[in-house]
């Protein structure tokens, strides 16, 4: 730091007493307005956790070119939470601490939006989760906490279904990962299959190891379909090493396999044929989601994942902050869980429960087709 001489001291005191030094409010006139993007930005979900940052970067440029929000410049602040608990609690107190933002779109695993959830709460922040689906993440009661995905006991129950109902399967071998969110869609999935008197055979895996054959020997050869509650890579390689076991049948698996790259690219065509349930219908087919697909493609290639449900998280806040007109976090929370009526790209409205849950609950089922996904059927679980 320097010292001011005699005259730039006068100066300044002359300034002040003018009333001419108003560079403080213009600073505080020009601060922006962050969202925080809360994802795996590393890791083995990386690609997925890129997807629903960008596609909040999107609804933000989209924001600042019709002048932002509150006369401010919104910013977009990336946390990486790597889909771990510990690491998202770290990146969440960050998010926390910083004043300028008002609202998080968080979280695609299940075991880390819950105790980054918590964090928020105490500082009255927002959180709208585009992946979250495990039930307890909207059941603790908090305020501040909204999803705009549908939960587990919707997708596993209609994942069960759709295995009885459409593929005719009698006897159904179950895997999850051991963690919150494979596991709980797993749970439901038994729960169900019991209720329409199908056998589940549970079976559990370690989640990043590249070979599975020694627990996939041990499934009876008369299973007629696996339900693989697991992320895109290891539901990839289940899918390569089947047959290495002598196990010729179909897979289903929830909405962590909806990822061409990471699952359909990485079997190496072992894929092909299977089943996939995802939270939003096929937006090829959805007039108002044509300028979003468009915008996104163009920016960051195309959209595989999350990213719609991410860009609807977004522009929900925003608009909760538009609403509001002032820089008040638990004022922002409070709009956010009254949305009734939001109508984004989805082709449908979309609304908060008094738990912040979304209404609703159909889940969308494609078959893998090339290189991509296919939408076959949509089942509403009430």
């Amino acid at each position: 730091m320097t010292r001011r001489t005699s005259l730039e001291r006068s100066v300044w005191a002359v300034a002040v007493a003018l009333g001419l030094c108003t560079v403080a409010p213009a600073v505080e006139a020009q601060q922006a307005v962050k969202i925080a993007a809360g994802v795996p930005l590393t890791g083995p979900l990386a690609k997925q956790g890129q997807e629903v940052a960008n596609a909040v970067k999107l609804a933000a440029e989209e924001w600042n070119k019709k002048g932002g929000v509150l006369g401010r410049k919104i910013e977009v602040l990336e946390a990486d939470d790597q889909g771990n608990p510990q690491v998202g609690v770290a990146a969440a107190e960050k998010v926390a601490a910083d004043a300028a933002v008002l609202g998080a779109v968080w979280g695609i695993t299940s075991v880390t939006c819950i105790p980054v959830s918590e964090v928020l709460e105490r500082s009255n922040l927002v959180l709208i989760s585009p992946g979250c689906t495990n039930p307890k993440v909207t059941d603790r009661g908090l305020k501040n906490t909204n999803r705009v995905c549908a939960r587990d006991d919707a997708q596993g129950p209609a994942g069960t279904i759709f295995a009885v109902e459409d593929l005719k399967a009698k006897k159904i071998a179950v895997f999850d990962d051991g963690t919150t969110g494979p596991k709980g869609v797993a749970d439901e999935v038994e729960k169900k299959a019991k209720q329409l008197g199908v056998q589940a055979l549970r079976y559990v895996i370690r989640a990043g190891d590249k070979d599975f054959r020694a627990i996939l020997a041990t499934v009876p050869k008369d299973v007629n379909l696996i339900y693989a509650s697991l992320w895109a890579p290891d539901a990839a390689l289940i899918a390569k090493q089947l047959p290495d076991v002598g196990l010729n049948v179909r897979m289903i698996g929830p909405d962590g396999q909806f990822e061409p790259v990471d699952y359909i690219q990485a079997s190496g065509g072992a894929a092909e044929g299977n089943y996939v349930s995802f939270l939003v219908p096929d937006l090829k087919k959805i007039p108002a989601a044509t300028a979003f697909v468009k915008a996104f493609e163009a920016r960051y290639g195309p959209v595989s994942s999350y990213g719609p449900l991410a860009y609807e998280a977004a522009n929900i806040i925003l608009e909760a902050i538009k609403k509001v007109g002032k820089a008040d976090r638990a004022a922002v929370r409070d709009a956010v869980r009254a949305t009734k009526s939001y109508k984004g790209i989805l082709g449908m409205p979309i609304a908060f429960d008094d738990k912040g849950d979304v209404a609703g609950g159909v889940i969308y089922f494609y078959q893998v087709k090339g290189s991509g996904f296919e939408q076959v059927k949509a089942i509403t679980v009430k």
